[in-house]
């Protein structure tokens, strides 16, 4: 059986997105694509507390609905000249890519000699 919460949360969550793909402007495929990407960031995240993970998911969604231009335009010079690649799947890399790229660059400042002077002794 489902938690209360977690059903009013995902409840929420969709009823937000659906809400959100009506304004004008908007593309639907790219707000559920950034929805996507953004939840499969925060279940693949286990190392998060609560409050973290809601943080991310915001700032995923965020970086989703921005970056979708960027990575599909990214993906499609990636691929064959025939393949067109949709905005929504570009916000759906761009959401799940984008925090775990700030995390990753993030651990790798504490130690900045490790980037600059790899091959250097």
């Amino acid at each position: 059986m489902a938690e209360p919460i977690s059903s009013t949360a995902v409840t929420g969550s969709v009823f937000s997105v659906a809400l959100l793909s009506m304004f004008p402007g908007v593309e639907a495929a790219v707000v559920l694509g950034a929805f996507a990407g953004a939840v499969v960031f925060v279940l693949s995240s286990s190392d998060l507390g609560l409050v973290a993970k809601a943080a991310s998911f915001v700032v995923s969604f965020i970086a989703g609905c921005i970056g979708s231009g960027f990575m599909s335009g990214l993906v499609a010079a990636l691929t064959p000249q025939a393949v067109q690649v949709p905005e929504g799947v570009g916000a759906l890399l761009a959401a799940a890519l984008a925090v775990k790229l700030l995390l990753w660059l993030i651990r790798k400042a504490d130690n900045p000699e490790e980037l600059i002077g790899r091959g250097r002794k």
